[in-house]
């Protein structure tokens, strides 16, 4: 697991340490989706799906060539954890409370779940997952409603194949 080299598309899931609900409000999602796509600007990685939930994110993206999954997410979550943390109110940071110092993590889960899409179908099935999150979880009817999510952006037409999500 978490094998996914440097050029290759992947399928990445970040879980909240102990499934706090960090991204249960607005403002903290609305940040988190800002760091996905900085992130994805900054290192070059073209990011196809997203989705924020309330306690864990699912990412599909590729990597440019000198840069694997490992050291994409090893940036990702200080700097996003960084951009979260000052917005949490006092009963979210009270809930990490409990367990920052464990492993050292204070608000990412340590791993990470990542998989390397080697074919079409399972690129597009990710897609599917990603953009079907919300409305599984009874958030929306239509996932393009999910603000949190790429998929209002593929109904927009903002995603190209080539070049993945204008980010």
């Amino acid at each position: 697991m978490n094998r996914g080299g440097g050029g290759e598309c992947v399928f990445i899931t970040a879980t909240v340490l102990d499934f706090v609900h960090a991204f249960a409000r607005e403002e903290p999602r609305d940040a988190l989706v800002s760091v996905i796509k900085g992130e994805c600007r900054r290192t070059g990685s073209r990011l196809h799906a997203y989705v924020v939930m309330p306690h864990h994110l699912h990412m599909v993206l590729n990597l440019p060539e000198k840069l694997d999954q490992r050291k994409f997410m090893a940036g990702f979550k200080p700097r996003s954890s960084a951009r979260i943390k000052p917005l949490l109110t006092q009963d979210e940071r009270d809930a990490f409370s409990e367990q920052t110092g464990l492993n050292r993590n204070t608000f990412w889960q340590r791993s990470f779940r990542g998989l390397v899409i080697e074919t079409p179908a399972f690129f597009w099935q990710k897609v599917k997952y990603v953009h079907e999150n919300p409305r599984r979880a009874g958030y929306v009817e239509n996932p393009a409603e999910y603000r949190w999510s790429s998929a209002h952006e593929w109904e927009a037409g903002r995603w190209d194949e080539a070049e993945g999500l204008s980010i």
